[in-house]
């Protein structure tokens, strides 16, 4: 499960990092890479939407994770905890960071 590191930041399990940030690095190439599009497409029978619709969705996530992670500073400043390991946590991995800093906070 999550583990506590020596900053006090609680690190939600390895597998969120994976499937989460695999993901991303997925969703960047896809929507970067014309090539790697291309053959992603190619081999999904042209299934895949255009790389400007994946550009925006990359947009908008990476978005969606920064306003995470700002409300998980303000959270763990307001806790008494170090906020920029939480940041930059939340930063990475997203929701999940957010989950272990609530259930660390309730515990503590």
């Amino acid at each position: 499960m999550a583990r506590t590191r020596r900053t006090g930041v609680v690190r939600p399990s390895w597998l969120w990092f994976l499937l989460l940030d695999g993901g991303m690095v997925a969703l960047t190439t896809l929507a970067l890479n014309r090539s790697a599009h291309e053959k992603a497409n190619e081999v999904a029978g042209d299934a895949l939407p255009p790389r400007e619709v994946l550009q925006v969705l990359l947009f908008a996530a990476v978005g969606v994770h920064a306003a995470e992670a700002l409300a998980a500073g303000r959270m763990a400043r307001r806790r008494g905890l170090r906020p920029w390991g939480w940041r930059l946590q939340t930063l990475i991995v997203g929701f999940p960071s957010l989950w272990a800093l609530r259930r660390s906070a309730s515990v503590g």
